[in-house]
């Protein structure tokens, strides 16, 4: 193999320049071992293609005899990864870019939709994947079963460097009672890895044809770049970005990857049509609310074209899937601030019912992630470690042990209705598009904010509906974080706080009851114009919150804790400035934005790096328990000051905010290898 980077040519690409198409050479000198028989020259060009071009190990005969080579072929020296693969299997090399040349891929077998076969669903190789989508749980044979199979076999297997050894022990191991298995031998080997406990990620393979005598699959239309294309598009967006803008997105990142785009630039682009949007709305003019709607929606269709050029050409960055997010509250919140700055000039007092709108979209996204960390423990892949002699795999006695049924239309049906009540990204920027047609502002303030409030009832509400019923089956696999765990840094708890914990400590339940107050009581309190009894109830409730949530936070319903400090935060600002204080100013707008901008970086660094912000943050920031009071105490004693308290902490939040972010992002990506080795898919 060549250094450097190769180029995969199939015939007559027509996506992409050679730029977007280049392989990256991280099977670079990778082994080949054929099983079966010989592959003849079709998969020996498949993998040249791939810049692997080492002479093939053929193996044929008797099963036994072909794991006992393949464990003295992983068992030779060097670091060099091995592919191995089926000799009767057809596929394109476009296809195996994911396996063979993605960042992060370890050791890992090629995984397929089994709804895409065409024909011999029942000769197909069936495999289960974790609920998480990243490792391999069983495989079946014809002597072995699996239970729950979700996914198909095609027939190739990539052995990391420094999983040679143990994957040549195993191997050897296996291969004396081999014999019987059946003649998938590309299948048995990976059943040999996986319940000998080495770990095997699933290399999903997109939209591509494939076959294997008896099977064939059918991918997306075109060509292997076409279909490459088509499976670029993220899974499990919403009905709107699925059917409309998804299929607009794939056309635009066309262009994109024959002219040389990347994905940061593409983000930015995005980011200015929706921020020229937020102006065009500034003014008023009807005219400028029509174009601003369909930038709006161009700065979405826009907005899906850096992820599909960071899937469709493999390189990946934490920092641009943040700017990214980050992005999309910007041009969020940049047009809900533009259209109650018009609703204001036109009389009425949109400031409140922006902000609203505002923190019920921040508050589904922390309750969503919350929740979502929660499951992580219920969702994580489990090998089934077994003896390999075993008939059965560790799945239930009753368990299907072939191919589920494709999806009935009623099931399709209630799966789009909820997705689309849960109110997406793609849904929110066309509830605002199509108000933003009616020149009335409030009207767009007030759609958007009962549509994401019923999202938060129907998802949130639901869940802790099944916690408090006893129907929650998840709890048993939630784990407990041995220090300040992921929920622990979401809670923006500060210095007050901090002391408060070193004192007491208390039952979760006891926060929960503090949090109820801070949401509730302390509001209602201050809505009555009774600053000074509010300052000393929202002392009450962070006191018993310090108290009770202390890291690590454990409990059945923890993953409401961040939420309901937010929904505290946010609504006792709006009530007091708005209600209280009479003030039509955007001051408390910009500075529950400042903090939501900071709730939102918590997230994704947790999510995408691992890594929280800097300890001092919460002290520079004083945390929710030290806003809120400094904030009341402000109000009971200098009620004037309050507005222009809230636009100076405004841009001393923002700016503490974005320069801790800023430095901890350089920090890990400083801290990183070679970029394109590192990134998450995005």
């Amino acid at each position: 193999m060549t250094s450097g980077t190769e180029r995969v040519q199939p015939a007559e690409p027509t996506v992409g320049n050679a730029t977007a198409r280049a392989v990256h050479g991280l099977s670079a000198g990778a082994d080949v071992v054929v099983l079966g028989g010989d592959g003849g020259s079709a998969l020996t060009q498949t993998l040249a293609l791939l810049g692997i071009s080492s002479p093939p190990v053929v193996l044929g005969g008797p099963l036994s005899a072909q794991l006992g080579g393949l464990a003295d072929a992983l068992a030779r020296t060097g670091d060099a990864p091995a592919v191995v693969a089926a000799h009767d299997l057809g596929i394109s090399p476009v296809a195996l870019l994911d396996l063979l040349d993605r960042p992060g891929v370890r050791t890992a077998a090629l995984v397929a939709d089994p709804y895409a076969l065409a024909e011999g669903a029942d000769l197909a190789t069936p495999a289960r994947v974790g609920h998480d989508g990243k490792l391999v749980e069983s495989v079946g044979t014809s002597a072995h079963e699996v239970t729950a199979p979700n996914r198909a076999l095609p027939g190739v297997l990539r052995v990391s460097g420094p999983d040679r050894a143990e994957a040549a022990r195993l191997l050897r191991a296996a291969a004396s009672s081999a014999d019987g298995w059946g003649s998938d031998a590309v299948a048995v080997a990976t059943l040999v890895l996986v319940r000998g406990g080495l770990t095997v990620q699933a290399g999903p393979l997109g939209p591509f044809d494939w076959s294997r005598p008896g099977v064939r699959a059918v991918g997306a239309a075109g060509e292997p770049w076409r279909q490459r294309l088509r499976g670029a598009s993220r899974g499990g967006d919403g009905f709107f970005s699925t059917y409309a803008v998804r299929p607009l997105s794939r056309r635009l990142t066309g262009v994109g990857l024959a002219h040389g785009w990347t994905p940061n630039v593409v983000t930015v682009i995005s980011l200015a049509f929706g921020l020229v949007a937020a102006l065009l709305v500034a003014t008023g003019a009807w005219w400028a609310w029509v174009v601003a709607a369909v930038l709006l929606l161009v700065a979405l269709v826009v907005d899906c074209v850096d992820g599909e050029i960071a899937r469709f050409t493999r390189r990946f960055s934490p920092l641009g899937a943040f700017l990214d997010a980050v992005g999309d509250r910007v041009k969020e919140y940049a047009v809900l601030a533009a259209v109650a700055a018009v609703a204001v000039r036109q009389g009425s007092d949109g400031w409140p019912v922006a902000l609203a709108a505002m923190a019920v979209v921040t508050l589904r996204h922390l309750e969503d992630y919350a929740y979502e960390h929660r499951l992580r423990g219920s969702r994580r892949s489990r090998p089934d470690l077994l003896p390999v002699d075993v008939p059965r795999d560790l799945g239930p006695q009753a368990a299907r042990t072939t191919f589920a049924p494709p999806p009935s239309t009623r099931t399709q049906v209630v799966h789009w209705t909820k997705k689309v009540v849960h109110m997406p990204i793609a849904e929110r920027y066309l509830l605002i598009s199509l108000t933003l047609l009616t020149h009335r502002p409030m009207l767009v303030l007030w759609v958007l904010t009962v549509a994401v409030a019923v999202a938060v009832a129907w998802t949130q509400g639901g869940r802790v509906a099944a916690v408090l019923a006893g129907r929650d089956r998840t709890w048993a696999s939630v784990e407990q974080a041995t220090g300040r765990g992921d929920l622990d840094e979401q809670l923006d708890l500060g210095p007050l706080a901090v002391a408060v914990s070193r004192a007491l400590r208390a039952p979760f339940l006891v926060g929960l009851l503090g949090a109820v107050v801070l949401v509730v009581a302390v509001p209602w309190v201050v809505w009555s114009g009774h600053v000074g009894v509010g300052l000393v109830v929202a002392v009450v409730g962070f006191v018993a919150v310090a108290a009770a949530w202390q890291p690590p936070v454990h409990h059945r319903l923890a993953w409401q804790a961040p939420a309901a400090l937010w929904v505290a935060e946010a609504l006792t600002v709006g009530v007091l400035v708005h209600h209280t204080l009479d003030s039509w100013s955007a001051a408390a707008f910009a500075y529950v934005a400042a903090i939501a901008y900071h709730r939102y970086d918590v997230v994704y660094r947790l999510r995408d790096t691992g890594t929280p912000p800097a300890s001092w943050v919460a002290v520079a920031g004083l945390g929710t328990d030290g806003r809120l009071v400094v904030l009341l105490l402000v109000a009971l004693l200098a009620p004037g000051a309050v507005v222009p308290l809230l636009w100076v902490s405004a841009v001393a939040l923002a700016a503490v905010y974005l320069a801790e972010s800023f430095l901890g992002w350089r920090r890990w990506i400083a801290a990183q290898p070679d970029p394109l080795r590192t990134g998450s898919p995005a």
